[in-house]
């Protein structure tokens, strides 16, 4: 059992975009795993969902982009022995192939989701309370029912054109996570501050704290500040107050070169 919780608040639009594509892709592949109808019937939601998503911005050109971002400050770590070689001889190689494999991707990836009518049908029902339900459509239900390998199979086959940004995304992810420590912090009361240099661009706050202590962060960055409001949840309707208590935390903050 994982006795931490990580709160994690992006900074900029990019990072933003790219904890979504995480979501969506943790989502996804959660209820693929799972054998009963109804799981597999969010799967296929949530693909529509990535491709409505993907459909509203140019995350391919995010997405190089960023890795580029991210050989400068890989190098410049090294230079200046901020980083494990072997971790920057594997991140380095990924980001190489990553480029390679998006340069080499469709632009436009939600077409394959757009230009299938069965989906699409799918698609048209799922705002209405309801709506995507059996009766209406029937050839839902019958290739829900069909043979298990099938579905995936054509799950899979919807899906892989996404598949490389999403793999992108988790990659960036991954190299700001294993970069950015944690740094323990002790404060006496509900609110913390931090002065920011105005030469550091932060672009993911990360907050750890214990799992079993019913305190969560409220976070706000400006390009000057980093505050916190540490909260507490309480009663069946869930209501919030700040806490009124000493409280120990990890911090960890991304930047960009």
């Amino acid at each position: 059992m994982n006795n931490f919780i990580i709160y994690e608040q992006p900074v900029t639009e990019n990072v933003r975009n790219f904890l979504k594509c995480e979501y969506l892709c943790e989502k996804f592949n959660c209820s693929l795993k799972q054998d009963d109808i109804w799981s597999i019937k969010s799967s296929i939601n949530t693909l529509i969902e990535m491709s409505d998503f993907i459909f509203r911005i140019n995350i391919k050109m995010e997405l190089l982009k960023e890795l580029e971002r991210n050989i400068v400050y890989l190098n410049y770590l090294k230079d200046n022995g901020g980083i494990d070689l072997s971790k920057y001889d594997q991140f380095y190689s990924q980001i190489n192939n990553h480029m390679q494999a998006l340069n080499n991707s469709d632009s436009n990836p939600s077409k394959s989701i757009s230009d299938n009518d069965f989906l699409m049908q799918i698609k048209s029902k799922c705002h209405i309370p309801a709506g995507n339900n059996f009766f209406d459509m029937p050839a839902y239900l019958n290739f829900l029912s069909s043979n298990k390998s099938l579905i995936i199979e054509n799950i899979n086959n919807w899906y892989s054109p996404f598949n490389i940004i999403f793999l992108t995304s988790n990659l960036i992810l991954d190299i700001k996570r294993t970069i950015s420590k944690f740094e323990n912090i002790s404060i006496t009361d509900s609110y913390f501050e931090m002065k920011l240099d105005k030469s550091t661009k932060i672009d993911l706050i990360r907050i750890k704290l214990e799992s079993n202590i019913n305190i969560y962060p409220d976070i706000s960055v400006s390009t000057q500040n980093i505050n916190i409001l540490f909260k507490t949840s309480y009663g069946k309707n869930r209501l919030s107050r700040v806490i009124d208590e000493s409280l120990d935390f990890g911090l960890s903050m991304s930047s960009s070169k």
